[in-house]
């Protein structure tokens, strides 16, 4: 028999770790546990609430005798279990079971979330504590009150599907774990929130040991979000200005409109903004000129001066072979308007779709036009404080100064038009204001 002592040292201080004190005996009859055990709690840990802490760790171990993990009397099962404690606290909080194909299967999807993050840029590597939250509704309701362990679904399978990044600020990198059970629906009943570093370990762990236990039956897991890329919010959808206002005004003017499932100037109404702002982020849409036409994406846009330009610097939007100003690379398409030239012959024929992309990491600005990397530079450097110098934003004195702001395209009296505009939210920049 296993030593509860050593049980129960192990459970509140060991993370991710197997289980190294067992003995089985040989006629221990199987008593398999629950698949999913939970913890009701009180005060800061009732699931009646919701429970959240800041000092939870994961714990895996082989197959055991799991009283104090399930807490069920000498229960024997020959799964894997992957449960969720809080040392500081001497208690665990969730407990699932796992086959060696339930291990192998959400190892192999957290594998394809982190290397969904590993496409996005500018990431902060600052790790932060991991969050549980119990939801379980069908238990509120039957057992309004209760407190203590609270076993679901005994028996049956518990399984775990990447839950969708829900966007916006990615100033905290995390992997989201929601944990079904037979009869959940689409609706899990935990949902476990974790840094990149953390999930590595726990996919590391999942794949060692899923060889040390029966394979399992194959059962249906629910589609994951596991492979989408992160952070992504689209703020054009072919359908809603939601996302947009007119420059220090709080409505669409009635210059822009939806033509064709494409956001459109068609006529005067001043620039445009986003609705939010943004410090770091990486930006991305479609755009498409008139014959000989101009305008413009700037970032960085505050409503403190009469002109977008007086404090955002601008991506140029130009059809290069019919306006004057294809003909110098500083104003050609894709440059940062007057400051850093463009590669040349990347930009395509008026009434045809060009893709911009620009990326703001800290300091660091980076463009590129149709897939290609046209201009880098460092807002603040001592190169940037010459080249703003020499030009005539040299007496404008917000201009490229400002850390967060709003993205802007510009009216220049031209017919453009945009589509596939979206952001990725890369968290907040580590100062308030450029260098000089």
């Amino acid at each position: 028999m296993l030593n509860r002592a050593c049980l129960a040292t192990f459970l509140l201080t060991m993370m991710l770790t197997g289980l190294s004190c067992q003995q089985r005996s040989g006629d221990m009859p199987m008593k398999p546990g629950p698949g999913l055990s939970v913890f009701g709690g009180h005060g800061e840990f009732d699931y009646r609430q919701g429970a959240v802490s800041s000092d939870l760790q994961w714990l895996i171990t082989a197959p055991s005798y799991n009283m104090a993990a399930d807490g069920t009397a000498a229960s024997v099962d020959d799964r894997l279990t992957l449960a969720v404690q809080s040392p500081s606290r001497a208690t665990w909080l969730l407990a699932t079971r796992l086959t060696g194909r339930d291990a192998l299967g959400l190892s192999e999807r957290i594998g394809a979330a982190l290397a969904g993050w590993a496409s996005v840029p500018c990431l902060p590597t600052e790790p932060f504590p991991m969050s549980l939250e119990i939801t379980l509704p069908k238990v509120r309701e039957s057992a309004p009150g209760s407190w203590g362990r609270i076993e679901l679904d005994a028996g049956s399978a518990a399984w775990w599907s990447v839950l969708a990044h829900p966007g916006g600020d990615l100033a905290r990198p995390s992997i989201r774990l929601g944990v079904m059970t037979d009869g959940s629906s689409d609706v899990p009943v935990a949902v476990v929130t974790m840094d990149l570093v953390t999930a590595a370990a726990m996919r590391h762990r999942l794949a060692g040991l899923a060889s040390t236990v029966a394979l399992g039956a194959e059962h249906a897991v629910p589609e994951d979000h596991s492979s989408n890329t992160p952070g992504w919010t689209t703020l054009f959808d072919g359908s809603s200005l939601e996302h947009f206002r007119g420059f220090r005004k709080q409505t669409m003017p009635a210059g822009w409109e939806i033509v064709d499932g494409f956001l459109t100037r068609t006529g005067p109404g001043g620039d445009i903004i986003t609705r939010a702002q943004y410090d770091n982020f990486e930006f991305e849409l479609q755009w498409r000129v008139q014959p000989g036409g101009n305008s413009g994406i700037f970032f960085n846009v505050t409503e403190d001066n009469d002109h977008v330009w007086q404090t955002g610097p601008e991506m140029q939007i130009l059809d290069d072979e019919l306006h004057p100003d294809g003909q110098n690379v500083l104003t050609s398409a894709g440059a940062n308007y007057a400051l850093h030239p463009a590669r040349e012959n990347l930009v395509r024929p008026a009434g045809e779709w060009n893709t911009a992309r620009i990326l703001v990491c800290e300091n660091q600005v980076t463009q590129w036009l149709n897939g290609v990397e046209v201009v880098t530079y460092t807002l603040g450097s001592s190169q940037w404080n010459q080249l703003v110098a020499a030009s005539k934003f040299n007496a404008m004195p917000d201009y490229g100064r400002r850390v967060a702001g709003h993205i802007a395209l510009q009216d220049h009296g031209d017919v453009v038009a945009f589509r596939n505009i979206r952001v990725r939210d890369l968290g907040p920049s580590s100062s308030s204001l450029r260098s000089n």
